[in-house]
């Protein structure tokens, strides 16, 4: 379709607006299990292992689907893959709320982990897609918010449920979102430009079926020996394992150890999340626009960043709620500014226009590898040396993920890629 029109911007918008509730409401069916952790170990439903032991379950099915589903993304409609997760962590949702058993909740999360990993792989494939690789950076800096307002989103209601309605209701209130959510991607999402007549940015020549497969096949292969996307997979890892293990347990630590109410830790939670909105808009924007997409450099300088973000969290955290929560602000600023940028444009652009979305899924699938062992880690980390080791962690992991992106910190992708 070399003479078809491009795209107009209304239809650009609506795949944008559409791919970026699918991904903020997964959180919605995720990030729900952080809030009510307290509340259900004081009711005698489960205990820090417990929770543990349901994270690291989801974690790792979760890994194992961003590889999966990141092949299959690529050969079968993304659309339909998305919209299929997004009623499967529907309805495990409302399985969990309305059981109300420790097994039922090791279940559902380990299946829902598999149901989520559909999200950003497939995701990223439709939106690879739409929008060439010249223009990414910033508008998937602004698409990348989704992973910020999410969260905050799900703390929030999550929160207003537990608080009103009890436990039960934080699980079958997103239940129901999600599946509302995926009805309205399933109707109104399509892969591509072209499937709408449209010309697709970034195109290949027009090649046959046959064609198109071997061309995806050798895509694949390739990325498994491209240095690019295995260093940003392995920074990826980090970030991860950082951003999960403050996502599944800030709630809990402020309520424990710093002794909030159920409600004023699960609000508080949200700075991380408040943070990282600027901080995935600023990281794309100086990339694109000032730093000539330069993505991997400026992912490399938010690492740094981080570590310091870090440092200051641990000197001033405990002193006062403002404190905390600035404080905690800016290390989300740091943390989603390089974590958007590696997961999103940087692997898109690794992966080119036939991999893009099982690039998205092996980097975010390694990355998953640090979200599952962050579960016992962190517990036993903050069991064995207390909680201030694993802020230690956390600055250690930022260090290493920064040294691991500096051999790319220069690169520029083409708009080939």
């Amino acid at each position: 379709m070399s003479d078809a029109p491009g795209a107009p911007r209304s239809w650009r918008l609506r795949i944008f607006g559409l791919t970026w509730l699918s991904y903020f409401s997964f959180y919605i069916a995720r990030k729900n299990f952080s809030v009510v952790k307290k509340r259900i170990e004081d009711v005698g439903l489960g205990s820090k292992a417990d929770f543990a032991a349901v994270d690291s379950l989801y974690l790792a099915t979760y890994a194992g689907g961003q590889f999966l589903w990141g092949f299959v993304g690529d050969a079968v409609s993304a659309r339909r893959l998305v919209a299929a997760g997004m009623f499967a962590a529907a309805a495990l949702a409302l399985a969990v709320g309305l059981s109300g058993t420790m097994a039922v909740l090791l279940l559902g999360f380990g299946l829902n982990g598999l149901a989520q990993s559909t999200g950003w792989p497939g995701n990223g494939r439709i939106t690879a897609s739409w929008f060439g690789a010249a223009e990414r950076g910033v508008w998937l800096g602004f698409w990348g918010t989704c992973y910020q307002v999410g969260p905050i989103a799900a703390t929030v209601f999550a929160t207003a449920l537990l608080g009103r309605f009890g436990w039960r209701a934080a699980f079958i209130g997103p239940g129901l979102w999600v599946a509302v959510a995926g009805f309205a991607v399933w109707l109104w999402v399509r892969d591509r430009p072209s499937d709408v007549g449209f010309r697709d940015p970034d195109a290949a020549p027009p090649v046959d079926r046959a064609a198109a497969r071997l061309r995806r096949r050798a895509a694949w292969r390739a990325m498994f020996a491209h240095k690019t996307i295995w260093l940003l997979a392995l920074s990826y890892f980090s970030a991860k394992f950082i951003r999960y293990s403050l996502w599944f347990w800030l709630p809990y630590y402020f309520g424990r150890e710093l002794h909030y109410s159920d409600t004023a830790a699960g609000y508080m939670s949200t700075s991380f999340d408040l943070g990282g909105i600027a901080g995935v808009i600023a990281g794309g924007w100086v990339a694109d626009r000032l730093l000539c997409r330069r993505r991997v450099g400026v992912a490399m300088a938010s690492f740094v960043l981080l570590a310091g973000a870090l440092l200051l969290y641990r000197a001033v955290g405990a002193s006062s709620m403002v404190a905390n929560f600035v404080a905690m602000g800016l290390v989300g600023v740091f943390l989603f500014s390089a974590d958007s940028l590696v997961s999103g444009a940087a692997a898109q652009d690794a992966g080119g226009p036939d991999g893009a979305g099982a690039a998205c899924g092996f980097v975010n699938g390694v990355g998953s590898l640090g979200g599952f062992l962050q579960g016992p880690l962190t517990v036993w980390v903050s069991d064995a040396f207390g909680w201030d080791a694993v802020l230690y962690l956390f600055v250690g992991l930022a260090v290493a993920a920064a040294v691991t992106l500096a051999p790319l910190a220069r690169h520029v992708p083409t708009a080939a890629t």
